[in-house]
């Protein structure tokens, strides 16, 4: 039977890079009878998440090739899941398309606001429509309260509503999505590093306090939601119980969580609380 619900597209394209949200993003499509092609970028997609399945392979800087083999699909919707090295924007001068996203890019600064800024623009001019992940992977948005089993310490809630003000002010300044605070003292602020750093990070640095650290995660004020979405996923979890970080709070409807049953069963078992901020 036809999907009858007129907010998906028909057809959709994923440039896929790191991690599993690509994937994730694709069996969503598949979910709700959505036509989907796979773009894959050279060096960052994981080829194990899509065997069996066609990938179109191109190295990241090959833009006038991506942009053709999406077009001649038919496609004008598309998304852009997973995380990019930013080490290949140079090479974009090697290409027409390239070149012109690389002075976008110059002008706009590489800074997390003006890279979307630039990308977002020059897909655009192309005649693109770039989608947020989460208009597709709707089963991934994070819900208000807390969505586990585990009980949340009074400290923990005074260490989210500290920690929440913070990140406010700090991402004001387009630096990171993230923090560890323990006890109300803040052990890391997220950097290029990505999140998975800095809980190991923060995880080699927390205090013998009787409260343990915790994750608070939003989305910057003023970020274009179609790219680079707050999410977590197993993988997070998985970190955050290997170095000692008792829960996460994240915006609710602001942010993903990846093979959303999965990583809350996990996080039970490890008595790790994800809560989302209203």
């Amino acid at each position: 039977m036809m999907n009858e619900n007129l907010s998906f597209p028909q057809k959709v394209a994923i440039i896929a890079g790191q991690g599993s949200m690509p994937r994730e993003i694709y069996d969503a499509c598949i979910k709700h009878e959505i036509q989907v092609e796979i773009i894959g970028l050279e060096g960052q997609i994981d080829l194990s998440l899509f065997e069996n399945l066609t990938v179109n392979i191109f190295p990241i800087h090959a833009v006038s090739n991506i942009i053709n083999k999406i077009k001649s699909y038919n496609i004008s919707n598309i998304i852009l899941a997973g995380r990019v090295k930013r080490t290949a924007i140079p090479k974009l001068i090697l290409d027409i398309k390239g070149a012109k996203l690389f002075t976008k890019i110059l002008c706009s600064g590489l800074s997390d606001k003006g890279l979307t800024k630039a990308i977002i623009s020059f897909l655009e001019d192309e005649g693109l429509n770039v989608l947020s992940p989460e208009k597709i992977a709707v089963d991934f948005i994070a819900k208000p309260g807390n969505m586990t089993n585990i009980i949340i310490k009074r400290s923990h809630t005074r260490d989210i509503e500290q920690g929440l003000k913070m990140l406010k002010e700090i991402s004001k300044l387009d630096v990171g999505q993230s923090l560890i605070i323990q006890n109300g003292l803040i052990l890391g602020v997220e950097a290029a590093e990505g999140t998975d750093e800095l809980i190991k990070r923060c995880g080699l640095i927390k205090q013998k306090f009787d409260t343990e650290p915790i994750l608070v995660k939003i989305c910057k004020p003023n970020q274009d939601k179609r790219i680079d979405l707050p999410c977590i996923g197993e993988q997070t979890i998985t970190k955050m119980h290997q170095y000692g970080i008792k829960g996460i709070a994240l915006e609710s409807h602001l942010c993903l969580i990846l093979n959303k049953e999965k990583t809350l069963e996990l996080a039970n078992r490890y008595g790790i609380f994800i809560y989302g901020l209203q």
